[in-house]
């Protein structure tokens, strides 16, 4: 007798793992890649300084390659100062929303607690980028004076406000006082170095941080 054969059995397929995604497949936007370049770029810059981060260190951690870089960016210096205009552009999209408060003392406590998240959740490498930018020269150096001073800006005028001075609803806004300059130049020079401390000191939460600087700061701000 034949022997009937048996029927073979289904096997089970087991559907493969998705391709992990590299920022240099052509389904990446170019602008999303770029973007996403900035915030690989941002941490290594941070981690390691300017002059210590290599451009090949970037694109392996981008998933992309150095050429594609160099295409994007140019150079080197030109990636740090993309970085350093991404970072400052998050930082003044949140000033401009924080000059919309109506109490210039609550606004001032908010622009500084602004600024203490931000260091907060780039505590790891603030120190060095923000130090590094802030004593270079040419177009970076440029690049963070103006972010730095827009920062001092809107301190001064809301200073004023808190003095009495009515704002200004005027394009471009009139100069502020000397005097408000000045107070809102120590104000923003004691946060960034309370920032530089409390970087050092992790365990402190940053509502207690926001606590010290408005103790020494907020109640010398009126006129006497």
């Amino acid at each position: 007798m034949r022997k009937t054969a048996e029927p073979k059995k289904a096997v089970k397929r087991v559907p493969a793992p998705p391709a992990a995604k590299r920022l240099g497949t052509r389904k990446v936007p170019k602008e999303q890649r770029m973007e996403q370049i900035l915030e690989v770029a941002g941490v290594v810059f941070s981690k390691h300084g300017f002059h210590s981060t290599s451009m090949e260190e970037i694109a392996e951690g981008a998933g992309v390659t150095k050429p594609l870089l160099y295409r994007y960016f140019g150079s080197k210096d030109a990636l740090y100062l993309a970085t350093i205009t991404q970072v400052g552009n998050h930082l003044m999209s949140g000033l401009k929303l924080l000059m919309s408060t109506a109490n210039p003392t609550e606004r001032l406590k908010l622009i500084m607690l602004s600024f203490l998240t931000f260091v907060e959740r780039h505590r790891e490498g603030w120190s060095v980028l923000y130090n590094e930018a802030l004593t270079s020269v040419g177009p970076v150096g440029e690049k963070v004076g103006f972010f730095r001073n827009s920062f001092i800006d809107a301190c001064a005028r809301t200073i004023e406000e808190i003095n009495g001075v009515e704002p200004a609803t005027t394009t471009p806004q009139p100069p502020v006082s000397l005097q408000a300059l000045a107070m809102a130049n120590i104000m923003v020079g004691a946060v960034e170095a309370g920032a530089r401390w409390w970087i050092q000191h992790p365990n402190i939460p940053i509502k207690d941080m926001q606590v010290l600087i408005e103790r020494i700061l907020v109640p010398g701000l009126a006129r006497q």
